[in-house]
């Protein structure tokens, strides 16, 4: 790092230690939060041996984010891909790894797509959100494949003891309308919570329309107060158009893609100090692409259906040891009518371990998961970790973990096109998974009541990554020929001034090299800044303001071409009418910033939705 990114670094940093010891009292920062995500059982954060972020409810409206890729947008090293349209694919990088890469949960079910290991975040209504954990770095010992680049948990809401209701509806830019209604209750022992999302909008480009409709039920039920009983289910149906670039506009081709799920899970204890979980889950995904070629039609259908279960066992032992051990498995299944029928299962064991001394200032992890798939044979997944805790307000962390990303269906039986003299293209069902070994060290200090920071240093290094190269044959295949490192420092700062006034800063500076080329990765930003500004005035204003910088971006594996750097700011403001009612504008992109996340698919310039909240 050069000096000046240092500088970078140390003024930060400095600024919160003088913001805190300017402004500590006694409200201080929530150590004692829990969390799932890291070991998939409630544990306190100050014990977590990894970096977590926690975004909880109250943060997501007070955002007035209409998507979750724009609450997740906002963290520490997550870079978000976007086509721009409503309803278009916005991919999620972390640290510098692939969407493909990074695990998509929903209350501990996985969701990537087996198509293309990708997740569609934003078809999951933020009226649902509990809350969100953002687990960064490698966590195949737990998870297994694709947890490359980290864990997104999204928890859903559950029915409380007092019922309630939200009615959300919103108008703007580009005739768009939102709509949702949520309620939910617990009477007693059976507690309940119900969904409806409706969305439309015309897009800000030709044939960049989108609708969709998302219905979600989740059912619980606490058979004493040790063991409960959730089932949640859900459908969704939506239809888009698909503009393609702008340099070569297709206008009539669309897309239309339905889901449902179904979730049955029991967290419980069988005797004392002991935490059962079982989970069985479904998921299916149909995509089906029109292509409108006047006066033929040529549709191709995509569908996918996984069924998958998991079992985990974690026992506590002398209130220092803890033990945990699980078995997964799945099977899934692909229809398609261009690459035809597929299937292919994984059975998994894991074993986590977990020790704490020092009245609980030193907490030492060891993982080890071992998957067996049917198409390419067995992975293991070690990790280590720690976390160490100096008077009580300066936490040290660290990981080294091995990970691993399995083949898609895409990549393994991508249909077959036959060019002729010119070759042709087609996938491989021989291909291996891509491979990563990755390290992390970091501080963070808690030394003010409001203010926290964390600095935080990672290097993975992949093998094998996949990657379609041409044979002596020009038949396009996919290979694991690629090799590449990844590494960066991430620096985040949260700071209550007031009970009033929250701030975050966030930076990172990553390094994402092709070491067979020597050459950028695609589309990974060497500079990332962040920060947002919360401000609450009376309990009845509320404002919301972020911001962030990216640096210039790769297009081509050469290098040639780039996307220039650009910054962007939303604001939100909401007023609160009456205890039970809310008036609320969105504005994105404040300062009409022409720029672009996929080269040569324009992102809208300022645009706003405003509406109406009530709850009672």
């Amino acid at each position: 790092m050069k000096k000046g990114r240092w500088s970078i670094v140390y003024g930060l940093w400095s600024m919160v230690v003088w913001l805190g010891a300017a402004y500590a009292d006694d409200t201080g920062m929530n150590l004692e939060k829990i969390i799932v995500t890291p070991s998939r059982y409630e544990e306190s954060y100050k014990n977590s041996t990894v970096d977590v972020s926690v975004v909880d409810q109250g943060e997501v409206a007070k955002s007035g984010a209409t998507e979750i890729t724009q609450i997740l947008e906002t963290l520490p090293s997550i870079n978000i891909l976007n086509y721009g349209s409503y309803g278009s694919t916005k991919s999620v990088h972390t640290r510098g790894a692939s969407s493909s890469q990074v695990v998509t949960l929903i209350d501990g079910r996985p969701v990537n797509t087996p198509r293309d290991g990708e997740t569609d975040h934003n078809t999951i209504p933020l009226n649902n959100i509990e809350r969100i954990e953002v687990s960064r770095g490698p966590a195949a010992s737990i998870y297994g494949a694709n947890a490359v680049g980290g864990v997104i948990n999204i928890i859903t809401k559950s029915g409380k003891e007092k019922m309630f209701t939200e009615v959300n509806s919103k108008a703007g830019s580009f005739f768009t309308f939102e709509g949702d209604i949520a309620h939910g209750w617990k009477p007693g022992a059976f507690d309940y919570f119900i969904s409806l999302n409706r969305i439309e909008s015309q897009g800000h480009r030709d044939n960049s329309d989108y609708e969709q409709s998302n219905y979600n039920v989740k059912l619980g039920y606490d058979i004493n107060n040790d063991n409960r009983l959730t089932l949640e289910t859900g459908y969704l149906a939506s239809e888009a158009g698909t503009p393609g670039r702008n340099s070569d506009p297709d206008l009539d081709d669309r897309q239309e893609q339905w889901k449902d799920y179904m979730d049955l899970t029991w967290e419980g204890a069988c005797w004392q100090d002991s935490k059962v979980l079982l989970k069985i889950y479904e998921n299916l995904d149909r995509l089906e692409f029109i292509e409108s070629l006047s006066p033929l039609l040529s549709k191709t259908t995509n569908q996918t259906k996984v069924y998958g279960a998991d079992v985990q066992l974690s026992q506590a032992w002398f209130d220092i040891f803890r033990t945990s051990f699980g078995v997964s498995g799945q099977q899934n299944y692909l229809n398609s009518s261009a690459s035809a029928k597929h299937d292919y299962n994984f059975k998994a064991a894991y074993i986590e371990t977990e020790l704490t001394m020092f009245d609980d200032d030193l907490t030492l992890k060891g993982g080890l998961r071992t998957d067996d798939y049917s198409n390419f044979g067995n992975r293991t997944s070690p990790s280590a970790s720690f976390a160490w805790w100096l008077f009580d307000k300066i936490k040290t962390h660290g990981l080294i973990a091995r990970a691993f990303r399995a083949p898609t269906f895409n990549d393994l039986y991508w249909p077959k096109e036959d060019w002729g003299v010119f070759g042709g293209v087609e996938g491989n069902p021989n291909l291996k998974p891509e491979t990563a070994t990755s390290q992390e060290i970091g501080i963070g200090t808690f030394v003010f009541e409001k203010a926290e920071a964390d600095v935080t240093y990672f290097y993975n290094k992949f093998k094998d990554m996949i990657a379609w190269t041409m044979g002596s044959d020009f038949w396009w295949r996919p290979t694991n020929v690629n090799r590449a490192v990844t590494k960066g420092t991430e620096v985040n700062l949260n700071y209550q001034v007031t009970d009033s006034l929250k701030l975050n800063l966030n930076y990172t500076r990553l390094s994402a090299i092709d070491e067979i080329t020597n050459k950028w990765l695609l589309y990974r930003p060497r500079h990332e800044y962040k920060g947002s500004i919360n401000y609450n005035l009376k309990d009845r204003w509320n404002f919301y303001l972020t911001g962030r910088y990216l640096s210039k971006r790769y297009t081509t594996d050469d290098n040639s071409r780039f996307l220039e750097n650009y910054f962007v700011a939303d604001a939100s403001i909401s007023y609160k009418v009456t205890k039970h009612g809310e008036i609320n504008l969105t504005v994105n992109n404040i300062l009409d910033e022409d720029y672009q996340e996929e080269e040569d698919y324009p992102m809208p310039g300022t645009s706003f939705l405003a509406g109406v909240k009530i709850s009672f």
